[in-house]
């Protein structure tokens, strides 16, 4: 009894370092090749659409309430600074402001990618003022006053 299940156990054993084996050899090897993934297919880059943002802020009114535009932490966040008559206006005029600024980004970016469009507001100083929620990003927030 002892002999039957020796030999299966050296058997599976094989098996594991064979597939080892095959996994971590050489790619000039003929072993496993990890799919290549192209870091480019066709898809926009972060600066191509905060470029295209700058632009539709100086067409839109609330474009006036931006200081400067610069990348979030990835290509679908935007950090925006607030200009001091931004700074200056009522927390009910600061969200319905941010929430334009955060439609006009969103509008920007492909209905598939519209769930990562975040923004990020803040002041002179780099404190974040408002901008959208970790989450879900639809929901914006300003700091009160």
């Amino acid at each position: 009894m002892n002999l039957s299940i020796g030999w299966k156990i050296g058997l599976i054993g094989l098996i594991v370092i064979a597939a080892v084996i095959y996994l971590f050899s050489g790619p000039d090897s003929g072993g496993y090749r990890p799919p290549q993934i192209s870091s480019n297919q066709g898809v926009p880059d972060g600066g191509f659409y905060r470029a295209k943002y700058k632009d539709s802020l100086k067409s839109m009114k609330i474009g006036r309430w931006v200081a400067k535009v610069e990348k979030g932490l990835s290509d679908h966040e935007v950090r925006l600074q607030a200009a001091p008559l931004w700074l200056a206006l009522g927390e009910t005029a600061r969200l319905r402001s941010a929430r334009s600024l955060w439609n006009a980004w969103m509008k920007i970016h492909p209905p598939s990618e519209s769930f990562r469009t975040r923004i990020v507001i803040v002041d002179e100083r780099g404190t974040k003022i408002g901008g959208s929620r970790l989450l879900d990003p639809s929901k914006i927030w300003v700091r009160k006053n």
